[in-house]
């Protein structure tokens, strides 16, 4: 399969575009595509989240507020809230290191780590 940042279906003006790439696991590849002023609102996740600026540019906001463009990629702690809004029409690709589908798992037969 191949995927194009210049794919025209990635982009909505009514509402954020996800689509999923990958989906193990130990990991799940996400792509948002926002038209400019589109938003996903403050919330988090309780994997590593490595989000990566494929086209456009987008406002981050976490405990630091940031502007990623193009090219840029930052990594978000498990559970550190955040939120991004687009500035112009963006694809932003979020990888989530393991899939948060691992946790839940592992909670349910009993092989979360203990401290």
């Amino acid at each position: 399969m191949i995927w194009s940042v210049d794919d025209r279906e990635l982009y909505d003006m009514d509402h954020v575009v996800v689509r999923h790439i990958y989906d193990e696991d130990h990991a799940a590849i996400v792509w948002f595509g926002f038209t400019d002023g589109q938003t996903l609102r403050d919330h988090l996740t309780t994997s590593v989240a490595i989000i990566q600026v494929l086209k456009g540019r987008v406002h981050l906001s976490t405990a630091i507020e940031q502007v990623l463009a193009s090219g840029q990629t930052v990594q978000l702690q498990a559970n550190e809230r955040h939120a991004l809004t687009a500035l112009e029409e963006s694809l932003v690709q979020l990888v989530l290191v393991p899939h948060p589908r691992y946790h839940s798992l592992a909670q349910e037969i009993g092989m979360e780590t203990r401290v």
